[in-house]
């Protein structure tokens, strides 16, 4: 199979001068798995993930989506969390290859994002009914990370980084806080890690199916906080709604819930200053913007 010029041209459109390096690195596995998976009608489809996208057929599932990984230090994780859920309330994971980081997955129809519920009330009690049941125990295959693991090893690296101190400062209460957590909660399931709006979507059956896990070992208490910090900014009155309604459906306690969001916020913020910047400007409207955040999540505790 050949890439098509309509693939060239959308890749082209989506990545400019980056483009001709995205095609010499995935044209050859595109050719090679699209006729291992029996694979035709790729469409590459425009989205704002580093991972190439395309919809097909396939002779054996029918429609299908085929994903590239360029760089993606999770890819190993995810496959296996897909690999746990088999298809339960996650999208159908059909085939991969650990090496060439590609996968085949089950395409969502119509696929609506769960932002595409306009009300933040009625969004939260569907995602909440989505989860209350969600996660499933830790067989114990495959490594996989915990909250605790992520934040230790950031710390290290904003230490190394130096003049981030007042991250630390958030990262550090994080840590103190999920140790408090984990003295009543500490199960070891299998989580999603990313878990929000854009990786929840509408289903042919009127359900939603969940796309995307990094995967992540831990308790459950914790997987309601990325949706949460998605939810942000808005009002601290809002976000209490949304942590109550969630919580009353679930059945963690809303100080809990709220624990968590704040451990995700630092960890969630904090990563976006893990490596050098080009500029002091660059870096001081970073730091800005996560002590804001952190800020924010931590008054609500």
């Amino acid at each position: 199979m050949r890439i098509s010029e309509i693939i060239r041209q959308d890749i082209q459109k989506s990545h400019g001068d980056k483009s001709e390096d995205w095609l010499s690195d995935i044209y050859g596995r595109i050719e090679k798995y699209a006729e291992l998976w029996e694979l035709s009608q790729l469409a590459f489809m425009e989205t704002d993930t580093d991972c190439p996208l395309f919809s097909c057929d396939s002779a054996v599932h029918g429609a299908c989506i085929f994903k590239i990984c360029l760089t993606e230090p999770e890819f190993e994780t995810g496959v296996n969390c897909l690999r746990v859920y088999d298809g339960t309330a996650y999208v159908k994971l059909y085939a991969y290859d650990l090496t060439d980081y590609v996968v085949l997955l089950e395409r969502v129809t119509p696929g609506n994002q769960m932002w595409d519920v306009e009300d933040f009330r009625e969004r939260a009690r569907l995602f909440a009914e989505i989860v209350k049941d969600l996660p499933i125990l830790w067989d114990g295959y495959g490594k996989f990370p915990t909250y605790r693991m992520q934040m230790e090893d950031l710390r290290i690296t904003l230490i190394d980084l130096g003049d981030r101190e007042k991250a630390l400062f958030y990262l550090d209460e994080a840590l103190r806080i999920y140790d408090e957590l984990k003295q009543n909660y500490n199960r070891k399931y299998m989580l999603h890690g990313d878990l929000h709006q854009y990786n929840i979507l509408l289903n042919s059956k009127g359900g939603y199916t969940i796309i995307d896990p990094k995967g992540v070992v831990d308790d459950p208490v914790m997987e309601t906080a990325r949706y949460l910090m998605n939810e942000s900014p808005c009002g601290a009155e809002k976000i209490r709604e949304i942590i109550s309604i969630i919580s009353s459906i679930i059945g963690i306690p809303k100080e809990d819930i709220t624990k968590s969001m704040f451990i995700d916020a630092a960890l969630g913020q904090c990563w976006n200053l893990d490596k050098p910047f080009s500029n002091q400007s660059d870096f001081a409207e970073q730091m800005r913007e996560v002590l804001e955040i952190c800020g924010f999540a931590y008054g609500l505790l």
